[in-house]
């Protein structure tokens, strides 16, 4: 979990030394730190960026630097987008979503190396046609909700462009865009993880905004004293090895190319039907199969806030799950696996076969 706090400081950081480009962590940070399923991992995102975006907006309400205009032409429309891009979320496998995302990343990467051409600071330009702010809203809202990254990388740079906006008019309008369009896909999140199953970790929701906006008033004070072409320069090659590392770990998955995953044979333990179970039902389920071994894969704020499981040994899905497990099970007994998610859990099967561990 120290892992997942650290990259819960770094979003915050990042946001306040670069004024956008935190955001972009937060779905990484939560599903390789935190060991997050993919979809929630998304819609935690979306409640986390919000929050952020929310507080870090007031200061610019209170110096009216923020375009009510743009809010109306840009936003309202980025609000739709979202919502219709969390809503076709559920059609979406989260190997493709994650995949889609490491690609926004390398694209975020590119924005950053060229720079802001004409972001400049200094007065309102011309702005452009409204259906063409209207569309670019649309089209930011609908990777919004779809991958659960903020696009403030996007909408900064539009608002210049399109809108005809100065630069801190711009960053401040993006950040209540930004709040508006999450809370709309959030919402909707939360109907899609409900029809299958799932749900938000809202102590780590809580957790991450709090950490990521203390994080953004270090970074903007830092921000005054650290170069930011090179900063951006350095962040921007960060975001592409990161994309590459996304796009290398869910790239098979979402090309329906891991092949192996998909026909190995499953190892057979007992005649079990994989349905969600309470702790009482593994319980007695262990009893029934006394050669195998019960496993507890939740998170570790899973088990803070109900309680770790009799009878089972507890490996939180976190970085270095494989090779504990590896170390202190045998391979020679089958393992149940107890979990929160079901996506979770096929995810901590293929890392267990893949280790020569049979699982159930």
């Amino acid at each position: 979990m120290l892992y997942a706090l650290l990259g819960a400081v770094a979003i915050g950081l990042v946001l306040g030394l670069l004024g956008s480009g935190g955001s972009i962590l937060t779905v990484p940070v939560l599903v390789y730190l935190a060991g997050q399923p993919d979809k929630v991992a998304i819609a935690e995102s979306l409640a986390i960026v919000g929050a952020i975006a929310a507080v870090g907006a007031v200061p610019y309400a209170r110096q009216k630097l923020v375009d009510w205009h743009s809010v109306l032409y840009f936003g309202v429309p980025g609000i739709v987008g979202t919502y219709g891009g969390a809503a076709l979320a559920q059609w979406v496998p989260g190997a493709v979503q994650l995949a889609l995302f490491a690609v926004v990343m390398i694209l975020a990467a590119v924005l950053m190396f060229r720079g802001r051409e004409g972001a400049a600071e200094g007065g309102e330009r011309d702005r452009q046609p409204l259906w063409l702010v209207a569309a670019e809203g649309l089209a930011v809202g609908v990777l919004t909700g779809l991958v659960g990254v903020g696009g403030g990388f996007l909408i900064v740079p539009a608002l210049v462009l399109l809108g005809g906006l100065s630069m801190r008019l711009a960053v401040g309008t993006s950040l209540l865009i930004v709040a508006a369009k999450s809370a709309a896909g959030f919402v909707k999140y939360t109907d899609v993880l409900a029809e299958a199953g799932q749900h938000v970790d809202w102590r780590l929701i809580g957790v991450f905004a709090a950490i990521g906006i203390a994080g953004s008033f270090v970074g903007n004070v830092l921000s005054q004293r650290v170069p930011q072409a090179q900063l951006k320069r350095g962040f921007a090659v960060f975001l592409v090895l990161m994309g590459v590392f996304i796009l290398y770990k869910e790239g098979p998955a979402a090309l329906g190319l891991d092949a192996q995953a998909a026909t190995a044979p499953a190892p057979q333990v007992a005649p079990v039907a994989p349905v969600r179970l309470s702790a009482a039902e593994a319980v007695a389920l262990l009893l029934d199969t006394p050669e195998a071994v019960l496993v507890d894969v939740r998170t570790a704020p899973e088990v803070a806030v109900t309680g770790t499981l009799a009878g089972a040994l507890t490996f939180a899905y976190a970085p270095g799950f494989t090779g504990r497990a590896a170390e202190d099970l045998d391979p020679d007994r089958p393992v149940l696996l107890y979990f929160a998610s079901g996506a979770r859990s096929a995810r901590a099967a293929r890392a267990l076969a893949g280790a020569g561990l049979p699982t159930d």
